[in-house]
């Protein structure tokens, strides 16, 4: 378990699949996700269980949570994912669900907590992270916490409708 002052990213549980159905299936939360098709429940559960049973060391999910009176409220998820043991690497994604915690600061310091276990307790020297062009949002997050921007893929990923680049960072 990771602890801010704002969130607290915790392993997932299954009690997560509510949130999990909730925000891959809202259009506006999964605008600039390259996902496609909506999550059935059965879907959502077999990711959770798998996530929680995995003995893979590639890949490192945490749910975010914030502290709202005396319960944790899940808002969203970020993941170390791709390591590479060898080159010390690894992409990180996230994405917070719940819309009422947008643009308050919740989703950059998740980005903080994960990049510190990244670097000091996984013993990363390098984590990338790629973006859609248009999600301008996501582009000052990162930035905010100390990504460089390091390239694009020009119209890389299609999404409603049309291609869109994608941007390159690194830290």
């Amino acid at each position: 378990m990771l602890i801010g002052k704002l969130v607290t990213l915790r392993p997932v549980q299954r009690a997560a699949i509510t949130g999990y159905l909730k925000w891959f299936n809202d259009t506006e939360v999964t605008k600039y996700l390259d996902i496609h098709f909506p999550m059935t429940e059965m879907s959502g559960i077999k990711d959770i269980e798998a996530l929680g049973t995995s003995t893979e060391t590639t890949y490192i999910p945490f749910i975010i949570e914030i502290v709202d009176g005396q319960k944790s409220l899940p808002i969203g998820r970020i993941d170390l994912y791709d390591l590479n043991h060898k080159d010390h690497s690894a992409s990180v994604r996230i994405i917070i669900g719940e819309k009422q915690y947008w643009n308050k600061g919740y989703g950059t310091e998740a980005a903080g907590l994960i990049i510190k276990f990244g670097f000091e307790q996984v013993n990363l020297h390098r984590i990338s992270s790629s973006v859609m062009s248009i999600n301008e949002r996501s582009i000052r997050m990162h930035t905010k916490v100390g990504f460089r921007q390091e390239g694009i893929r020009r119209e890389a990923l299609y999404k409603n409708g049309a291609y869109h680049d994608e941007v390159i960072f690194g830290l």
